[in-house]
């Protein structure tokens, strides 16, 4: 009998066991689900998208697109971009000897061939976390990697740390200015690499022209004994519901030192004006 008690006893500490153990186990899942969902929770941005194609004679399609979100907790504020610029074409030329003087075929007439390639082929991504030490001053880093083989940058990425202002922040706009040091690697398709230190200097103004509109200009620059980048940007929105806007962007972007030798279109500058459709997200 004494055994007998003792045995429904066992069983019953293992059942209690079990079911505090399921109960924990069950908790933790939450906390983490919980956790996960709070990392997610609070962030909003603005998505844009564009595009273009032509056929015929001559072949060409072009997409660019480009995401900003940013989401504050406390003092911090982390901003997270990316952007993407592809194109391709194909195009019907007359095919010359060393003179420039057209080939003829059997025929008697000039001898063309198709050529495709790509105008444009560069991905960004970065990640930018800001700590205000007042209300108009902070301190930031960027980490950030970039794809262009057109302009023969097969990879490049920064690590940079410094301090920003905020000169001036109402709801007709705002204007800051950044100023900070780090350390860039840049592999090129042809050529040598380049990697060292560098300086930075980023600057971004926003003027809300009236409910409808905004204007928007942005320079950001790395500088250093090897390279000098130099990007600006110009933009205009045009508001077309609470949550979209048609916008026209330029941006140039200058490379120093990047050119390829062997490719008589290598430019140390790329250009691009575009129009896309903006998403509050």
């Amino acid at each position: 009998m004494i055994l007998n008690i003792s045995y429904k006893q066992s069983i019953a500490a293992l059942l209690v066991s079990s079911a505090m153990a399921f109960s924990s186990a069950a908790t933790a899942q939450d906390d983490i689900k919980d956790k996960v969902t709070s990392a997610f929770d609070g962030w909003s941005g603005t998505a844009s998208l564009g595009a273009t194609s032509s056929s015929g004679n001559s072949e060409s399609s072009n997409i660019n697109g480009s995401i900003r979100l940013g989401k504050t907790v406390g003092r911090w504020e982390h901003l997270v971009f990316g952007s993407i610029f592809k194109g391709s074409s194909s195009i019907v030329i007359v095919e010359r000897d060393q003179n420039g003087d057209p080939i003829l075929g059997d025929d008697g007439r000039p001898q063309r061939t198709i050529v495709k390639g790509d105008n444009s082929d560069r991905l960004a991504l970065g990640y930018q976390p800001k700590f205000y030490y007042s209300p108009k001053t902070y301190f930031f880093g960027i980490l950030d990697w970039e794809q262009d083989e057109p302009a023969n940058i097969d990879t490049a990425t920064r690590q940079i740390i410094g301090v920003g202002h905020r000169f001036y922040s109402t709801p007709a706009g705002f204007l800051t200015a950044e100023v900070g040091f780090g350390n860039k690697t840049t592999d090129l398709v042809l050529g040598d690499d380049i990697n060292g230190g560098v300086g930075y200097l980023g600057l971004n103004f926003l003027s809300r022209v009236n409910e409808n509109v905004t204007f928007n200009a942005d320079l950001r620059s790395d500088f250093g004994s090897d390279n000098t980048f130099v990007e600006m940007g110009l933009g205009v929105a045009f508001k077309v519901s609470e949550k979209m806007a048609f916008k026209i962007s330029h941006f140039t972007r200058s490379n120093s030192d990047l050119s390829s030798g062997d490719n008589p279109l290598s430019s140390n500058s790329d250009s691009v004006t575009s129009m896309n459709l903006v998403i509050d997200i």
